[in-house]
């Protein structure tokens, strides 16, 4: 459907004070000395500002109130939107959140407020109203020049908005905002999962617990003054920093600033003398300079300098607060660096292969964070465009209905799946062949834990035929996906219905892991997917077997499979490749 035919909503957009909208409500005002220590059945946890963060609601340090004080029009009920009236910082005034909890009795102090949205309107809409751009301006003109840190409800009230006259437009945009937050939220808790992840690893591996494979040797204790013999404090102030400067300035905070000289182009580890105690680690390879209460340590002695900024930044903090120097500020000296225990493998090799593993594990929590703060772009630049009526949405009857139809099984799962690979992967201008649509399903159902008996030992295995001739025919009536095909071979597209594959998709979880599988193997050719896929299966297969995984065993199995023989005479399945398809393997799939 051509963009010129879609019908869009054309309804009037109006401009309306915001307490037309939703009225305010103020929070309750307690005496300290009615505050309860336990919730009873008819109490009422009382929520203030810094219950509010980051547009949600976090139940910390909650209080307790008699219900009794309570007016009924201060419970909270869903949809109710809770905003910072006071507090000690003007970047907290107007900060807001939407309330969506059932079976609690909440309600907010009295430096919040509530804003209870008329039924007329569709409140998901109007609390984006209060998270747009023009609401924290208005707060912040309301704010300029006045030392207050202050809100009153009829100021808030007073501010003018745009909303479609459509509440069913309402309703639209909200939508499409609510679906971009639910893959934000999906996208931080899988953030949160993989540092989980990370911490329990680097308590495992920097403390000896677990050792990686072909690693047996001594640990040993040191202090850091023996394996590190340079450590100290730079020359620079922060008023030496240059917006724009060519090399990395390293300054008391996590952020890092840039300047236009160097001190220093060596391996370090970056540590502030004060401030964050403990909390703030750099690490840099190259070029930069420091501040003068930040310490350098560096010149490593025969021992990997990136293992020592991880078990640094593990355990350093609770030790460098029980030295520090209690002053107006506290702050490190020398000696507290050079007297810090480090507990290391004697092996070299062994502390590289540590820290490469913890390195690996922050590359793929980086690329993570860099796609969340894109996709947090996105959604302000959507917010911009749909909450100013800029761009409008089609109508609904323009709109693809995405709700499942039909029952939700293995077939309609595996259409489904493929389409996903076929979304990921197409690109107009490079084909997309079914042998490498083969591997990635293979290798995301590896993802996934899914059962591979569809799989084959095929000539360009693993192969699965009833994906060839069954699922692919099934998914292309569909309209999810189009197929082209010669007498050499079958190429793929996505097709018009794509996006209802895509609604699955999220639905029912899939999405991060679709997520895993574009990031791991974007750059990877044909032959890369078939040397991984062919060894992890013979991988699996040893394993049933209780048979230890090496390049000899890898290639017995191969070389006894009739169908897979042939395979080592192809230069692609070199000792070599197969010995990095092996560790690759591991890597993604343990």
């Amino acid at each position: 459907m051509k963009n010129d035919k879609i019908k869009r909503f054309e309804g009037e957009w109006v401009e309306k004070a915001i307490g037309s909208l939703a009225s305010g409500i103020r929070g309750v005002t307690y005496n300290p000395f009615m505050l309860k220590s336990h919730l009873g059945p008819t109490d009422v946890i009382l929520l203030r500002a810094n219950n509010i963060h980051e547009n949600n609601i976090i139940f910390d340090e909650i209080r307790i109130i008699p219900r009794d004080i309570v007016q009924n029009d201060q419970i909270l009920v869903n949809g109710d939107i809770l905003v910072c009236m006071s507090n000690g910082s003007k970047d907290l005034v107007g900060k807001n959140a939407r309330y969506d909890i059932n079976n609690r009795n909440c309600t907010v102090g009295s430096f919040c407020s509530i804003f209870r949205v008329s039924e007329n309107f569709c409140k998901s809409f109007v609390f984006y109203l209060f998270q747009s751009n023009t609401f924290k301006k208005a707060i912040d003109n309301i704010l300029a020049g006045t030392s207050i840190n202050n809100l009153q409800i009829k100021t808030i009230e007073n501010i003018i908005v745009g909303i479609p006259s459509l509440k069913t437009e309402q309703t639209a945009i909200a939508t499409v905002l609510s679906d971009t937050d639910h893959l934000i939220n999906s996208l931080e808790k899988l953030i949160s999962k993989k540092q989980a992840i990370k911490k329990g690893a680097m308590q495992e591996l920097l403390t000896g617990k677990k050792r990686l494979p072909g690693f047996s040797g001594e640990w040993v204790e040191m202090k850091l003054v023996d394996i590190a013999l340079n450590i100290k404090t730079g020359e620079c102030n922060n008023e030496d920093k240059e917006e724009n400067g060519k090399y990395p300035f390293f300054v008391r905070s996590q952020q890092i600033e840039r300047i236009n000289h160097y001190s220093h182009d060596c391996e370090a580890i970056i540590i502030p003398g004060e401030g964050k105690i403990g909390q703030i680690f750099h690490y840099i390879n190259g070029k930069f300079n420091y501040h003068q209460r930040v310490y350098k340590i560096s010149d490593f002695n025969n021992v990997d300098g990136k293992f020592v900024f991880f078990y640094m930044s593990m355990f350093f903090g609770e030790y460098a607060l029980m030295n520090s120097v209690k002053a107006t500020v506290d702050s490190l000296r020398l000696p507290t660096f050079q007297n810090f225990d480090i507990y290391i493998p004697k092996n070299k090799l062994e502390q590289t292969a540590i820290a490469t593993v913890l390195s690996d594990m922050d590359t793929e929590i980086e690329k993570l964070t860099t796609k969340l703060n894109k996709l947090k772009d996105i959604k302000q630049g959507m917010m911009s465009e749909l909450l100013t009526g800029r761009i409008r949405l089609p109508k609904p009857e323009q709109i693809q209905s995405f709700k499942p139809s039909i029952s939700h099984n293995e077939t309609i799962e595996n259409m489904v799946l493929l389409a996903g690979v076929i979304n990921a992967f197409y690109h107009p201008k490079y084909a997309l062949g079914r042998k490498k649509v083969q591997k990635l399903l293979y290798l995301l159902f590896r993802h996934l834990g899914k059962n591979l008996a569809h799989f084959k030992e095929k000539t360009f295995g693993p192969y699965d035929n009833f994906f060839r001739y069954n699922i692919e025919q099934n998914a292309e009536k569909s309209k999810y996906i189009i197929s082209k095909s010669d007498k050499k071979s079958t190429m793929f597209e996505k097709g018009e219905k794509i996006q209802q594959a895509l609604y699955y998709i999220n639905k029912w979880g899939y999405h991060d892991s679709f997520g895993w599988l574009y990031d791991s193997f974007k750059f990877k050719n044909v032959d890369d997917l078939e040397v991984l896929a062919t060894v992890d299966w013979a991988m699996t297969k040893l394993r049933d077997k209780d048979i230890d995984i090496s390049v000899s065993t890898v290639k017995d199995y191969i070389e006894n499979s009739r169908e897979w023989k042939d395979k080592l005479k192809r230069d692609i399945f070199s000792d070599q490749s197969i010995k990095k398809a092996i560790e690759w393997s591991e890597e993604l799939f343990g």
